[in-house]
């Protein structure tokens, strides 16, 4: 038997992950498209992440296109401001801490695996969820789990979790969201030292 489930993706505003330089200001808006995307991409990881029921494949997808987005912000301000960047990047390599600056290295190595080599290094692990008795709106739809014997312990179910391990284990959405936070704050910080 075959089902067909028409999927509508939720309405993502860029509008409210970045505001465009205007006039004189150093124009960065491809930049900051970047990223809103990498915003878009997290945003639909972690959605994807919290289901109980459905395919582990959206998960890398989403992922996937996260880290190219993540990693093309970096490639823009090099290709868009040839003058003043490289140099300007290394200097503010050289204030971060040391796991910051794992972080950048971990996410570029894995956006690099993912694109050229075998794919991301996530892992997939699962953890449990009880579920006693009642009624559930899921983002797959609604169920009810109806009784049982007197005292019979609450169902469990199992949702994937995917993982990063670069020395320790991390969530994967965590550590994106930890990576898409300093790209931010290199931008941030690079417009606000190119007036």
């Amino acid at each position: 038997m075959v089902i067909f489930v028409q999927y509508k993706a939720p309405t993502f505003d860029r509008t409210r992950y970045c505001e465009f330089a205007m006039g004189e200001k150093l124009d960065l808006a491809r930049v900051h498209n970047k990223i809103a995307e990498a915003h878009f991409f997290l945003y639909q990881m972690n959605e994807q992440e919290r289901r109980l029921i459905g395919d582990r494949q959206p998960f890398d997808y989403y992922l996937s296109a996260f880290l190219n987005a993540g990693r093309t912000v970096d490639y823009r301000l090099r290709h868009e401001q040839p003058a003043t960047y490289p140099a300007w990047r290394t200097a503010w390599d050289a204030g971060l801490t040391p796991q910051e600056k794992a972080l950048i290295k971990f996410m570029v190595d894995d956006r690099n695996d993912e694109v050229h080599e075998s794919g991301s290094s996530r892992s997939v692990a699962e953890e449990s969820v009880p579920l006693p008795m009642g009624t559930y709106r899921t983002a797959d739809g609604i169920f009810n789990l109806d009784g049982g014997p007197p005292g019979m312990p609450p169902v469990v179910a199992y949702r994937p979790t995917f993982n990063f391990i670069d020395g320790v284990e991390r969530r994967a959405t965590e550590a994106c969201a930890a990576y898409l936070a300093l790209l931010q704050r290199m931008v941030t910080r690079f417009e606000a030292d190119h007036p």
